[in-house]
């Protein structure tokens, strides 16, 4: 995967999708693995400023955790993707990481604790699916599921 800067940038809603493309290709090129994680954030506040604030922290704490070549990104409000080069199982392994680290942090607002739910999705690149089949898995997967749950 091609490196990419720790330096904050701005949210952009098509980075994710965009790279995914670009992942998805290279790995069918070189036959390499291929995963795609969703995160949807939930938190008990009406107000989409404190959701968007939410998923750029969580963002930027997944930044943290994932390998320099993963791909961290926004995939609109409460939700962003982590792509990168692993297994369903290195995925999965990832995944839960990540949720642990998430769950962990106490995310603030005004100096208080914000609750948050938290779930995510799995999809990882076959022979046939395009970019645009990872993000609809996912996102489907997520539709159907309760939060607080794994889905896969």
């Amino acid at each position: 995967m091609r490196e990419e800067s720790t330096e904050a940038r701005p949210v952009d809603p098509e980075f994710l999708p965009e790279r995914l493309r670009e992942e998805v290709s290279r790995a069918a090129r070189h036959r390499l693995p291929l995963a795609l994680l969703v995160f949807d954030l939930d938190t008990p506040s009406e107000s989409r400023e404190s959701l968007d604030a939410l998923t750029r922290a969580a963002m930027l704490l997944a930044r943290c955790v994932v390998r320099r070549s993963d791909v961290v990104g926004p995939l609109g409000s409460g939700r962003f993707g982590v792509v990168a080069n692993a297994t369903p199982e290195g995925a999965d392994a990832l995944a839960r990481c990540l949720v642990s680290q998430l769950q962990g942090f106490e995310f603030t607002a005004a100096d208080r604790p914000v609750p948050m739910g938290l779930r995510f999705a799995l999809s990882c690149h076959g022979a046939a699916k395009t970019a645009g089949d990872l993000l609809a898995e996912a996102h489907a997967a997520l539709g159907q599921e309760q939060m607080g749950e794994r889905v896969r």
